[in-house]
């Protein structure tokens, strides 16, 4: 079976969950037995990162404008090579290579598979550009496919507002690679040596600096627990995205400057030492869709504070994390009630780790991808392509 799958980058920095999913989907082991290549523009590219990939085919193409990513010669290389493959699987909503890309399927009849990672609810900024994008290609697009694929239950939700019959969407949660689990070569003060943070006990955030992600509601709660937990400190890791300076002022509006760590983005031996050493990993997004980080974070045994709107309920059923609500109250109190029982962390990090191992690996959850993108191939080889809910039509190719 020849997949390809469309994604807007395979950006390691910024790219967050959505690239993650589709680069480990990518790649041996996850597809024995199929031939993937990967087709994609080079924005953020990082020739060292697709090297990981092996022998998988990676097409980066150039484009226009920096605001909407328009790729440079979609549709030439479509035209010549689309043939190649058994089976699409357009990844991601609101990019432009994903709807130039439907649009060509749709013209030439061909079955595909979409997954909207997430991103099916309008939020954050271009919220008007957002409604007409998800009226023209969105709603279209989900429509239109063999099989719509949901990480979370609460995104089954969104694609049924869509209009999508429950019977063609597929709940497929985000995985965790081997690497996350070998801690065994790693050097476990690695961390707390390269950043001079010693023996002291701390709390973890990694993940981008920017509203979205809550790292000011953390600061906050920090800021109401400091007092009783006056040993703990506060470490924040990611890439910037215009809101460090905020961040900080916030710091040292509660006189925590002494307290409150900023890094920029870690990775590797380095991001997995941070998860072991910490005492708790926090995860305070306003809106998330089951994010990379807690399987990471759990996989190498940190317990983890969450919040409900990260959509993750499955952790803390599993007593590996705590799930509150997304604000300040909501985390401190959170932070208060895991921080009161230092002897039940370990313990919570430890179910953590053997759930998502025991759920969650990769050559798990890419057995689900390969079943739903069979029956996509066999629905091309019967020459059905599906039209609208409930309703298909033959091909004439």
């Amino acid at each position: 079976m020849r997949i390809l799958n469309v994604i807007m980058s395979l950006d390691p920095i910024d790219g967050g969950g959505s690239v993650e999913r589709i680069y480990q989907l990518s790649r041996p082991p996850a597809i024995a037995g199929a031939d993937c290549t990967i087709l994609t523009t080079r924005q953020g590219w990082n020739e060292v990162h697709a090297r990981g990939l092996g022998a998988v085919k990676v097409v980066a193409l150039s484009y226009v404008s920096e605001r909407f990513k328009i790729p440079i010669g979609l549709f030439a290389w479509l035209r010549k090579h689309l043939k190649e493959y058994d089976v699409v699987h357009l990844a991601m909503n609101w990019t432009v290579i994903t709807a130039i890309t439907y649009l060509y399927l749709r013209l030439h009849r061909r079955p595909y598979v979409y997954s909207a990672m997430g991103w099916v609810v309008i939020d954050g900024r271009s919220r008007i550009l957002k409604k007409v994008y998800r009226a023209i290609f969105t709603r279209p697009m989900a429509r239109a496919a063999e099989c719509c694929i949901a990480i979370t239950r609460r995104e089954v939700v969104d694609y049924m507002r869509l209009g999508i019959d429950p019977s063609r969407i597929a709940l497929i949660p985000n995985g965790i690679g081997p690497d996350a689990f070998d801690t065994e070569s790693d050097q476990p003060d690695l961390f707390r040596r390269r950043h001079g943070i010693g023996s002291q006990p701390f709390i973890m955030f990694i993940g981008r600096l920017n509203p979205i992600k809550g790292p000011d509601l953390l600061i906050g709660a920090f800021a109401r627990i400091a007092a009783r937990f006056p040993e703990y400190r506060l470490v924040i890791a990611g890439n910037n995205y215009g809101f460090l300076d905020e961040l900080k002022g916030l710091a040292r509006h509660q006189q925590l400057e002494e307290r409150i760590i900023f890094l920029g983005p870690i990775f590797g031996s380095e991001k997995r030492s941070a998860y072991r050493s910490a005492a708790l990993f926090v995860i305070p997004s306003r809106f998330d869709t089951m994010t990379i980080v807690a399987l990471e974070a759990a996989a190498a045994g940190a317990p983890i504070l969450l919040t409900e709107q990260c959509d993750f309920p499955e952790i803390q059923e599993a007593n590996g994390g705590l799930a509150v609500d997304a604000s300040v109250g909501g985390l401190a109190a959170g932070l208060h009630r895991l921080l009161s029982r230092p002897s039940e962390l370990e313990a919570m990090g430890k179910r953590a780790r053997a759930f998502v191992a025991r759920e969650y690996r990769w050559e798990y959850v890419s057995r689900q991808f390969l079943d739903v993108f069979r029956q996509a191939v066999a629905a091309a080889r019967d020459g059905v392509v599906q039209e609208d809910p409930g309703r298909t039509s033959r091909t004439h190719e």
